[in-house]
Order: C-alpha cells, then sequence, then structure tokens
C-alpha cells in the first residue's frame, strides 16, 4: 500500500502552526508523510521533529517576499503589532506561487490549509489535488462568526456593523438562539 502525502500550510501565527504541527505528528505516527510549508524564521522557533518521526514530517521553508509596510524579519503575528498584520496577509498571499511550484511536481494526496490561505482552493483545483481545510476554532465558533461571505468587505458590512452586532443572536442560525457575547 502506498504512503499518504499531505503538505500542510498554516497561517503566521503560532496559535495556528502549533495545532497544525500537533495535527501533523498524529498523522505521522498514523504512517503519513507529512511536509509542513511555513517561513524559515517560523520553522526555526517550531519545535524539532522528534526523531522517531523524522522521516515522516519534513518542514519546508519558503521565504516571505517583501512588503512595503512589513518589517524585515517579520514572519508571524508576534513580530508585527495588530495595525501591521494586513502586510503580513499580503505576504502570505504571495507564497501562492512558490507553494505552486512545491506541491505541483511532487503531487501530494491531499494539501490540509488554514482558513486563511484561501487561494488554496486555485492550487488544488490547478493541481488536481483535494483539499482539506484544518480549523484551529470549534464549530460553535464558526457557526457564531458566519458564513464566509460575511467575514470580510461587503458581506461584514451587511451583518457585522457595529461591534453591538455580536451581542445578538446571529441573523444566518434560522432557529432561536441565545448564544451572543454579553456586553460589558
Amino acid at each position: 500500500m502506498a504512503v499518504v502525502h499531505v503538505v500542510m500550510l498554516p497561517s503566521l501565527a503560532f496559535g495556528h502552526m502549533i495545532p497544525f504541527l500537533q495535527f501533523s505528528k498524529a498523522l505521522a505516527k498514523a504512517g503519513v508523510r507529512v511536509r509542513y510549508v511555513s517561513t524559515p524564521i517560523n520553522i526555526r522557533r517550531l519545535p524539532q521533529i522528534p526523531e522517531s518521526l523524522k522521516g515522516a514530517v519534513e518542514y519546508v521553508a519558503l521565504p516571505l517576499q517583501a512588503v512595503d509596510g512589513l518589517p524585515d524579519g517579520a514572519e508571524a503575528t508576534i513580530d508585527i503589532p495588530m495595525e501591521k498584520i494586513q502586510y503580513l496577509k499580503v505576504a502570505y498571499d504571495l507564497l501562492k506561487e512558490s507553494f505552486t511550484q512545491l506541491v505541483l511536481p511532487r503531487s501530494p494526496d491531499w494539501i490540509i490549509t488554514d482558513f486563511i490561505a484561501d487561494w488554496t482552493v486555485d492550487v488544488s483545483q490547478e493541481c488536481s489535488i483535494p483539499l482539506i481545510s484544518f480549523s484551529v476554532f470549534n464549530a460553535v465558533t464558526i457557526c457564531f462568526v458566519g458564513p464566509p461571505k460575511y467575514l470580510t468587505g461587503e458581506g461584514q458590512k451587511e451583518l457585522r456593523r457595529t461591534p453591538e452586532s455580536l451581542t445578538r443572536s446571529p441573523e444566518w442560525f434560522g432557529f432561536k438562539s441565545v448564544v451572543a457575547f454579553r456586553p460589558f
């Protein structure tokens, strides 16, 4: 039987990278070969792969491109203040081409990604590789914040216009619920 090969691509926040690493180790223990993709600095910061899993989990470094507004050496959310996160996202999105070049010749069985890398849908389709979205958030949180079309841009303005909009039950629930943040 052939070994299943997956490529993991978490977002550039350690609250995502660490769960992805734990998931990678669990998959490796089950016999799956994992290529864990991140940036060079983040890979140096992550825990080393245990000896028993070294052949099954491999770190793969993809350098970020320089982006105006993003300080040199900033490769994770911990490296920058909140108001500069947008520049990290732009640099992350620019990984699309190098990520495609990484997966195309190796043709993994699956790409497992975070919600932030929306461009992996295009890569998955272009390379004919199935895509899995692994969320570090629980289902209740995902339901509460809403469908993807309401998370950004015009959709966000439509349903989550103010912080107070989070203090009432979401309109998309379709049933009566008391789930909401409580105002202080």
